[in-house]
């Protein structure tokens, strides 16, 4: 049996078949290594094809190995000088490009948990010892699964017990927690300062004995990603970082607060990139993975904390009558602060001209901004009173804590129209001869306007079409009719270029006073989804969290030319009807296949992002298994005229092999009734 037939048979094993499918990580092992170490890398997924390469800023040599049934395995060679962090690992083969998964270089000589059914350790009784520190371990957890293990330590010995799981694209939310030879509990920490949902114990024993280490995740939840690495030694760790950006292309100065070296704060002289929204830095002397500062062209962000609890930052702008200001804070997002913001404007003689970060935004501004049980920074839009000329702005916590760890940066900007676009996915495989989807969300923050996204520099073979977001509303009851969402579809013909580059999306506006602004979409760098808890009744429990994501890769979308797909699908309108309370239009679908033996569904899907009150309705083919059809779209009063954009896919079964295929985007004009009689 060929390597390539011994994969094949890997992926019809382990997964459904899909025509043509792309690659797919679904576990990399190990999850990390010491620097300067040579290890076999095992990639396991789907469409893990002899010839695959690694695409990763891994500072290492790979080298191809024997596929076997395990996965597909490759020697690395890791510098000795690379440096410790988290690094993202994906594949490329004649499919296209794969998920990211990451790898996670550490200081410490590593091993792995080795749990089995005959030796667990999931209780005191059954720790497993640990030999030698510093050490890293690399384990797993499963629901409600608990791993114990044992170390000897002197009195007045102090140890740091640190785990990394959520930075490293795991899903657990893990807990630690420490006990004496007696089983009592001695210390517990489920969130480190500095580290998110990471946990982190630094305790100096008083006796000398055994100890326990124990660690599990928060929400006893099932992972697809329930890796962790537990890091033990005595070192010096910074708890926040001071700024928490600065512009591109300049040097600051870092101040990292230091817990367990000489002394409590460590400088560090660092020189900025010139591009990029994030950028990731370390402290001089710490083991420790790197904390996340942000980064911007703008000369008017101010870095500011709260230096202790209750404290309240005011900054003065000068304005003029009329005009309207933007401010905006970046602090929990950028995941160095444990800041919530609540920022508030006074105008003259000390009036709340508004306020944000104290309540939740409108429900279709919380779906546009979030995934998950937290709001992100707050956004506030202010217009000026006919007799201010200068506005206070006031950052605080909304719990009235403080202390260095509560950092923050603040944009006051004199515009009243802005927004911030996103794209999705994180990478983008489109057939040849086909069409692949990018979805574009926008956050308003005070343009209401129609918005058009794109896709720049595309190269020879490839086409963009869509991606209109229409206008956002407000109706006659005061209800915000939202509108943020829109679909571009990108389509390469079948001698399309090779193309293994990003994709930049970008989107044009114009503003009410006629000025045009033009936003680039910042991309996630990797999506891993997070499982809600057990116990936990439905998806919209107040327990979800965020999927994982990494926008310090600073990935916008990497993109990559995929296999042929087994068919096309094209739509076109074929008729409008104009009626007095709205619209119909009707289309017709073509089904275009080499091979006429493919079953052809009866009906087809249909979206219009950003189209309120819109049907779909006689959906119905030609005859029977016929590859054409037709249907017909309506609008009611409701249907805010606009430019929208007509998206179909169509879900094709062929005995073991299922596709889905994708139609261009078609823009479609909504009108006003009255212009419509």
């Amino acid at each position: 049996m060929t390597k390539t037939a011994l994969l094949g048979l890997l992926v019809t094993c382990t997964a459904a078949s899909f025509a043509n499918a792309a690659p797919a990580l679904t576990e990399i092992s190990p999850r990390g290594s010491q620097q300067g170490k040579t290890f076999t890398l095992t990639l396991t997924g789907r469409e893990l094809l002899e010839g695959s390469q690694i695409s990763s800023t891994l500072p290492a040599v790979f080298t191809p190995m024997t596929a076997s049934m395990k996965g597909l395995p490759y020697l690395v060679e890791l510098k000795a000088d690379a440096a410790p962090g988290v690094y993202p690992i994906r594949i490329r083969n004649q499919n296209g490009i794969s998920n990211i998964l990451f790898f996670t270089v550490g200081t410490f000589p590593e091993v792995d948990e080795a749990e089995t059914p005959e030796h667990p350790n999931n209780s005191i009784a059954t720790a497993t010892p640990v030999k030698s520190t510093p050490i890293t371990i690399n384990g797993t957890l499963v629901g409600a699964d608990r791993d114990f293990f044992r170390i000897a330590a002197k009195s007045g010995e102090r140890k740091v017990f640190e785990v990394e799981a959520r930075r490293c694209g795991s899903a657990i939310d893990p807990v630690l927690e420490l006990y004496d030879a007696q089983g009592e509990l001695i210390a517990r920490n489920e969130d480190a300062p500095g580290i998110g949902v990471d946990s982190r114990i630094d305790h100096t024993f008083s006796k000398e004995g055994s100890y326990y280490i124990a660690v599990h995740d928060a929400r006893l939840s099932k992972q697809d990603q329930n890796f962790y690495r537990l890091k033990i030694g005595a070192y010096a760790y910074p708890e926040w970082v001071y700024p928490l950006g600065g512009r591109h292309g300049e040097t600051i100065d870092l101040e990292f607060g230091a817990k367990g070296g000489s002394a409590p704060i460590v400088k560090s002289h660092v020189r900025l990139p010139d591009s990029g929204d994030f950028m990731m830095v370390s402290m001089p002397g710490s083991p420790t993975l790197p904390m996340r500062i942000a980064l911007t062209h703008s000369e008017s962000v101010i870095n500011g904390r709260l230096t202790r609890p209750g404290a309240v930052e005011k900054h003065t702008v000068k304005v003029s009558p009329g005009e309207s200001l933007l401010v905006e804070v970046q602090s929990r997002e950028i995941g160095a602060s444990r800041l919530d913001a609540l920022v508030t404007a006074y105008g003259a003689k000390g009036v709340k001209l508004g306020s944000a970060g104290d309540t939740a935004p409108a429900l279709d501004a919380t779906v546009a901004q979030i995934v998950g049980r937290t709001l992100g920074d707050p956004f506030l839009n202010v217009k000026i009173p006919a007799d201010t000329k200068e506005v206070t702005v006031a950052v605080e916590d909304l719990a009235g804590r403080g202390g260095p760890e509560y950092g923050y940066r603040l944009s006051i900007r004199k515009q009243a129209e802005e927004f911030i676009l996103a794209a999705s996915p994180a990478f983008l495989n489109v057939p040849r001869g086909g069409t692949a989807i990018v979805a574009v969300s926008a956050d308003r923050r005070g343009y209401d306007g129609a918005i058009h996204a794109h896709i720049e520099n595309l190269p020879k073979g490839w086409t963009a079409e869509g991606g209109f977001i229409a206008p956002e509303l407000v109706d006659a009851s005061g209800a915000r009719l939202g509108s943020r969402n829109g679909t571009i579809t990108v389509t390469a013909t079948p001698d399309a270029e090779p193309f293994d580059k990003e994709l930049v999306v970008v989107a044009d506006a114009t503003l009410a006073n006629g000025e045009k602004i033009q936003r680039r979409a910042a991309g996630s760098g990797a999506v891993i989804d997070i499982a809600a808890g057990t116990g936990l009744p439905d998806a919209t429990s107040t327990d979800r969290q965020k999927p994982f994501t990494a926008p310090w890769l600073n990935l916008t979308m990497p993109a990559a030319v995929a296999a042929e797909p087994m068919a096309t699908i094209a739509v076109k309108q074929i008729n409008r009807t104009r009626m007095s309370e709205g619209d119909a239009f009707d289309f017709e679908w073509i089904i275009s296949t080499k091979d006429k033996s493919i079953p052809m569904p009866a009906t087809i899907s249909v979206n219009a992002p950003g189209a309120r009150d819109l049907r779909v309705i006689d959906m119905k083919p030609a005859s029977k298994g016929a590859p054409t059809g037709t249907f017909r779209v309506t609008t009611t009063k409701s249907t805010a005229p606009a430019t929208y954009d007509l998206v179909v896919n169509a879900n094709l079964i062929n005995g073991t092999l299922r596709e889905n295929i994708v139609g261009r985007a078609i823009p479609w004009v909504v009108t006003a009734p009255e212009e419509s009689k």
